[in-house]
């Protein structure tokens, strides 16, 4: 009976660890082909879904849906990415450029000071 309380705890933690993992999973270089490939075919994602399927990790700078968002694993906000820098560490995330409230283009790539300026 222990033994079998113990595997399905592992089990359930493993199940958390995978929805975990699987939740920042759009920080990457298919996302960003995902999204440019929609916006060739004049379906682009809208800025909405784009925030959702980023997550809490989604930092958006723009005004009146025009602008970028920016997303980094394990950074929130500007201020954590701008830690990051500071700290002279590589930090490589996905950029998404918005115009009018529609995706038109994304690149997973290195952030640099510069990207994250207003």
């Amino acid at each position: 009976m222990k033994r079998s309380v113990r595997l399905l705890a592992v089990a359930m933690a493993l199940v958390v660890l995978c929805m975990a993992l699987a939740s920042c999973s759009n920080i990457s270089e298919s996302y960003a082909k995902k999204i440019n490939k929609a916006a060739e075919d004049k379906e682009p994602y809208t800025l909405e879904q784009v925030k959702e399927d980023l997550g809490d990790e989604a930092v958006e700078i723009a005004l009146l849906g025009t602008g970028v968002v920016i997303a980094v694993k394990g950074c929130d906000s500007i201020e954590d990415i701008r830690e990051q820098l500071k700290d002279g560490k590589t930090v490589k995330g996905i950029i998404v450029t918005v115009a009018l409230g529609k995706a038109t283009a994304a690149k997973y790539t290195e952030i640099t000071e510069d990207d994250l300026k207003i």
